[in-house]
């Protein structure tokens, strides 16, 4: 029991054809974060992607990078108990893909419950305690990381 939250598709609600300000908006309001939590760390969002001046300029004016990095710190801002995933998320250059690393692990941390999609045997040995193994829809096998890893990966 408790609130849900999906983190697999951060680009969901964006428009290339609003500003990196108003973007923030839309895809924080389609999280269910209100407005008043918006402004709260909307400064926060913005030194966090690392777009300063670019925040007020159409999204499609952005590389890709920027994007990413722009929908990752929006998506983010939920903290719900129970967590949809779908992989890892991690983007951007090296240097925000540590700060992107450090926020999942955050996220994940204060999670009760993580449900992640994922074929990654390092994520799945470190974030989960059970495993389910799904092959065409139907359960193939369910237990502990270790029993279920080395059956899966060989």
């Amino acid at each position: 029991q408790g609130t849900t939250g999906s983190l697999i598709d951060i680009n969901l609600g964006i428009d290339p054809e609003a500003t990196g300000r108003e973007n923030i908006y839309i895809r924080a309001g389609l999280l269910d974060v209100s407005q008043k939590d918006i402004d709260a760390c909307f400064d926060d969002i913005v030194q966090f992607c690392d777009l300063g001046q670019f925040i007020d300029l159409p999204l499609r004016t952005y590389s890709t990078g920027m994007q990413m990095r722009l929908a990752f710190a929006v998506s983010t801002l939920i903290r719900p108990d129970i967590l949809l995933m779908d992989e890892w998320l991690s983007v951007g250059d090296e240097t925000f893909k540590a700060k992107a690393e450090q926020r999942m692990s955050d996220i994940v941390s204060d999670v009760s419950i993580l449900v992640s999609a994922s074929h990654s045997r390092e994520l799945i040995a470190n974030v989960c305690n059970k495993v389910i193994w799904l092959e065409h829809g139907r359960i193939k096998a369910m237990g502990s990381p270790d029993e279920i890893l080395p059956m899966y990966f060989g």
